[in-house]
């Protein structure tokens, strides 16, 4: 045993420069997990933010754009429904007959219109007075059988 201990001190006085490469090698490549220190880990996560960070910038501002975009969509589509459902109801108030599909269709329309305000925190009050009228309409429509066919 003693030996061995004498063979050790002795090969680290003579590659003293061998030995020290060798321990940084080694603390760079192992992590040691009860200490929490992980040297290579936090070696290449610098890195990685040093590489990426471009490529984060520009994500930023793409998802800020395409947020943009949907939010001109969604305008875009509230406004396609509100149109429809007021051009149905004029079409109705200058006594246009309609089948009943038309009707549920902008029943439909106007239940999906509704959902999107809600969700967008709006306002909507022309096209509920718009809506209550179609709904009259076509319980009336209902009860006298008198969709166009």
């Amino acid at each position: 045993m003693e030996m061995i201990i004498k063979s050790i001190i002795d090969l680290v006085q003579h590659n003293t420069s061998y030995c020290a490469f060798l321990i940084v090698f080694i603390t760079t490549c192992i992590e040691i997990v009860p200490i929490k220190i992980n040297p290579l880990s936090s070696l290449l996560h610098w890195a990685g933010d040093r590489i990426n960070g471009n490529i984060k910038m520009q994500l930023g501002e793409i998802s800020e754009q395409l947020n943009q975009v949907s939010d001109r969509v969604d305008k875009m589509e509230i406004n396609d429904m509100r149109s429809t459902i007021l051009d149905f109801a004029n079409s109705c108030m200058n006594e246009r007959k309609h089948t009943q599909e038309e009707f549920d269709h902008v029943i439909d329309l106007y239940q999906t219109y509704e959902t999107i305000i809600k969700e967008k925190d709006l306002k909507n009050g022309k096209v509920d007075l718009a809506y209550n009228y179609i709904k009259e309409l076509y319980t009336k429509s209902l009860q006298e059988n008198s969709f166009l066919k």
